[in-house]
């Protein structure tokens, strides 16, 4: 793997997880109503909102985590080792909403949407 590629990658992510700073609490709600919405059998939609919920709050968790790091980086004087530590943030975060976009999919189609 080259140097170039792996910055690529970490940009990436780090744009996906600045995007994901907003948009994992809007996606959180409307997975919880998506499960209330269908008409399945009540211990599947039980079971689906359990791992909804789970899922939700591990992103959400994982969102004010690095949302509290990336704001420590923006006002205080020390941000890490690098200059880039705060795009390492904001990476860890967007790889937390591809993971959390892909639970979300397959508890979509578990519910029969």
């Amino acid at each position: 793997m080259s140097v170039t590629f792996e910055s690529a990658a970490v940009y990436l992510l780090g744009f996906v997880g600045l995007a994901a700073a907003s948009r994992l609490p809007y996606r959180s709600w409307l997975l919880m109503i998506d499960v209330f919405k269908t008409d399945v059998p009540l211990a599947r939609k039980r079971l689906v909102l359990i791992v909804a919920a789970l899922t939700s709050a591990i992103a959400l968790w994982s969102d004010i985590q690095v949302v509290g790091r990336v704001f420590a980086c923006l006002t205080e004087a020390y941000c890490g080792p690098g200059a880039a530590s705060g795009w390492g943030y904001l990476a860890m975060l967007g790889a937390v909403y591809f993971a959390f976009e892909a639970v979300n999919y397959l508890l979509r189609k578990v519910n029969g949407k």
